[in-house]
């Protein structure tokens, strides 16, 4: 059988929440981690929605556990996303897993060929791209692929700093 991503590690595990404050607090206070890396109201540049321009304001909560990046993501809009394709608004659960892309374009592209279309993709810099793809027939949940750049490697690192610097009490980092 072959492979699609040729052995890409996962490095985040991603969930959808119906108020990302309570469940900061909510996996903080169960799994003793933190402290939390909060990207708010985030909008993403040439957004579309499985090949259509589209609008989606989200804001996720990123903590590092070992050796994987857990995100949690709050949707605010009401439209369609790779978000509501898994889970109505008030419905919570298990997401996608995240995945750091070196070939963007081919690994997209191989996705597609498999049956696995891009439900949404945008764009967070000039050569920051991030794809979800929608492998639920096969996997039971999305695929995010990120495209290996500074910003999104920076901030892991922030992520992966701030929990090795945990206090054990604070929260949201730098809050």
């Amino acid at each position: 059988m072959e492979s699609i991503l040729n052995g890409a590690k996962i490095i985040q595990n991603a969930y959808v929440v119906d108020n990302l404050q309570e469940a900061m607090e909510r996996w903080t206070k169960l799994y003793g981690i933190g402290p939390w890396v909060i990207l708010a109201d985030v909008k993403g540049d040439n957004l579309t929605y499985r090949g259509e321009p589209s609008e989606l304001v989200f804001s996720a909560a990123f903590v590092q556990s070992g050796e994987i990046n857990i995100e949690l993501i709050e949707q605010h809009t009401d439209g369609p996303s790779a978000f509501r394709d898994m889970f109505a608004p008030g419905e919570e659960g298990f997401h996608h897993v995240a995945i750091i892309s070196e070939d963007y374009e081919g690994d997209k592209a191989r996705f597609e060929a498999a049956g696995c279309p891009v439900a949404t993709e945008f764009s967070s810099g000039p050569d920051s791209g991030i794809t979800f793809v929608d492998t639920r027939e096969k996997l039971g949940h999305m695929v995010e692929l990120y495209q290996n750049e500074a910003a999104i490697m920076g901030l892991y690192s922030v992520i992966r700093q701030a929990a090795e610097n945990w206090d054990g009490e604070t929260l949201i980092a730098g809050g």
